[in-house]
């Protein structure tokens, strides 16, 4: 539905509080467990939930929540509240299993959730933008994703000189047992990476395209995304190459931003962004064999060369005639 310039700037408030908001204040416990040795990748997962729970609270404000799935957006926030508690708890009380709480709230909010999306009339779902459409399309997006990102990888390790040995790997079944089992995976914790994308590219990316066009809107919301990733490129990802971190998270999100941008446009279904945001973050079990992301010592060189490789792929995408529709602001 079409808002005016007053209601969105209504529903842009509660949107940054709750999700720019969270990430910073938790930002302060996550930099006391990661100075303690405390686990944090419990913040990594709590924050992929905030977005989504942003652009619910807004929604709900202003009453435009009234003809969608309101069970499930409740549900969502529920399982927020959990999470946020999770994080707080690993300070508070470390050594309190928080860590296992917070997998099973992913793993159990995640198939439960399906239950209450699903339970809820297909009416409902449509007019929250979760309904699912242009099927095909959405898979070809994803297979066109991993293709691009796995010719990335390997030119990557050309460039490295670790060709020879990535090739090995690759003969091997691990990377391809790894790849079929992310199918499965995505259903046990699809709340997190829906979490991000209802909020990006469902609330704020129309937002941002109505008041600064269909290309600036995207960039724009690029870095935003990368920006929002401060306290986990401080405390998390690469404490002791944190500019580094953040040069690199700013060209990962803005070029990646696009390439979302675009399938979800193309489609015009949000589950094609939360399936590359899914895909995008656990082919890392795939190319490495490891879901370890966090202590990662970052350089310049790096920062260069993954500007380089992520711009060449993923920039030429802005070109798509898609960007030339106006946007709709849901």
């Amino acid at each position: 539905m079409e808002d005016s310039p007053r209601c969105t700037a209504r529903q842009l408030v509660p949107f940054a509080l709750i999700a720019y908001g969270l990430p910073f204040l938790m930002g302060i416990p996550l930099a006391i467990a990661q100075r303690a040795g405390y686990p944090t990748d419990i913040f990594a997962n709590a924050q992929m939930y905030y977005p989504a729970a942003g652009a619910i609270a807004a929604l709900l404000l202003t009453g435009q929540a009234d003809a969608m799935p309101r069970r499930f957006f409740v549900f969502h926030l529920i399982c927020t509240g959990l999470m946020a508690l999770c994080c707080l708890g690993t300070v508070i009380l470390p050594g309190g299993g928080w860590l296992v709480a917070c997998n099973l709230i992913v793993i159990l909010g995640s198939l439960a959730g399906w239950g209450v999306l699903l339970a809820q009339k297909k009416e409902l779902r449509q007019s929250a933008g979760l309904g699912w459409q242009k099927g095909k399309l959405v898979c070809g997006c994803v297979v066109l994703y991993i293709l691009l990102r796995t010719a990335l990888v390997f030119a990557g390790a050309a460039i490295s000189g670790q060709l020879e040995e990535y090739l090995a790997y690759w003969v091997t079944p691990a990377p391809y047992l790894a790849l079929v089992m992310l199918i499965p995976n995505f259903f046990c914790s699809f709340e997190p990476f829906w979490g991000e994308e209802y909020g990006w590219r469902y609330f704020l990316q129309p937002r941002l395209q109505s008041r600064f066009g269909m290309r600036g809107g995207v960039l724009l919301l690029g870095v935003l995304w990368g920006l929002w990733h401060l306290p986990l490129n401080f405390f998390f990802y690469a404490p002791d190459t944190a500019l580094q971190s953040v040069a690199s998270q700013l060209i990962t999100c803005v070029t990646l931003g696009i390439f979302f941008a675009w399938a979800y446009l193309k489609t015009g279904n949000i589950w094609a962004p939360v399936l590359l945001h899914f895909f995008n973050n656990n082919l890392t079990v795939v190319y490495t064999g490891t879901t370890e992301i966090s202590n990662q010592t970052i350089g310049w060189m790096d920062v260069g060369l993954h500007l380089v490789l992520m711009g060449v792929v993923f920039l030429p995408f802005l070109a798509s005639p898609v960007f030339g529709k106006k946007a709709k602001v849901q």
